[in-house]
């Protein structure tokens, strides 16, 4: 929310409160179904669903134990990951992946559950989207059905390395967006977007902001060799350090060491139940 919102989803944080249902059911008025759901202090996917009707949502309201968003759905089909980096003042996009969502194909035989199970991405995570599915229905013969929509390479999908999509007119757009937040200097914006075409030419909605702990997912393109991946990674480490050490001189509130890592303990711990809670 420290970003200015024009480029954003409508979003709403939900906290466990007496007012948050009718703070929800004002928003989906408003908005309409189906809605995003995500844990504020989500990673990798865990704990996201999508709302499809006031009933849902009052079943979310009556289970929430800690604080969420919820967001408008972007139904635009093509999603990104844009790493932007600011050194001097002067912003470059240093990488861009296209995330595919895993989908099948029919073969008017089979079940969607039993073609989504023999999946080569297939994991104990899928139970997330696949709830979304009618799993008995036999889709016909070529018919292809994509499953998720959620951006995670944990849930299933596959990260290409499209950084041959970066534009001019992309950049502009990102540090339109970046201006708002001169302490934002490193990190991937996720993005929703029309086609490849229109986010070339700076047509997008950000769906998420990752901070300084970014990977710049463009590593995991399965054609890489592992030393291809080291290297956009380390590539990226050096960014970082050129950018902390531009800023070194800023004052920072910085948690002691052990109260780093209680928080990052109880972090996961949480989202694992939220994961788990989710799924039924």
């Amino acid at each position: 929310m420290a970003f200015a919102q024009d480029r954003f989803p409508a979003t709403l944080r939900l906290s466990p409160s007496a007012s948050s249902f009718s703070d929800a059911q004002s928003f989906a008025t408003q908005h309409g179904f189906p809605l995003i759901v995500k844990p504020e202090i989500g990673s990798v996917g865990k704990g996201v669903g999508k709302v499809k009707n006031l009933d849902q949502l009052k079943q979310l309201i009556d289970n929430l134990h800690t604080a969420h968003l919820l967001q408008a759905f972007v139904e635009y089909p093509c999603e990104f990951g844009v790493f932007y980096v600011r050194k001097r003042g002067k912003g470059e996009i240093t990488g861009i992946n296209q995330k595919h969502f895993p989908e099948i194909e029919g073969n008017g035989v089979d079940t969607l559950a039993s073609l989504a199970a023999r999946h080569e991405r297939f994991s104990k995570h899928w139970p997330m989207f696949l709830k979304d599915h009618d799993l008995t229905r036999v889709p016909k013969e070529g018919e292809r059905v994509r499953l998720s929509y959620i951006g995670s390479h944990t849930m299933g999908c596959k990260f290409t390395n499209d950084s041959e999509l970066a534009s001019a007119k992309l950049l502009d757009a990102l540090e339109q967006v970046c201006a708002s937040q001169p302490g934002f200097n490193f990190g991937r914006l996720d993005v929703r977007s029309p086609s490849r075409q229109a986010l070339q030419e700076g047509k997008f909605v950000i769906i998420e902001v990752n901070g300084v702990a970014s990977l710049p997912t463009h590593m995991f393109d399965p054609k890489h060799r592992l030393r291809d991946g080291y290297r956009i990674f380390l590539a990226h480490a050096r960014h970082l350090v050129e950018v902390a050490a531009e800023h070194r001189d800023m004052p920072m509130d910085l948690l002691p060491l052990l109260q780093l890592l209680r928080k990052a303990r109880r972090n996961a711990r949480q989202l694992d139940e939220l994961q788990a809670a989710a799924l039924h």
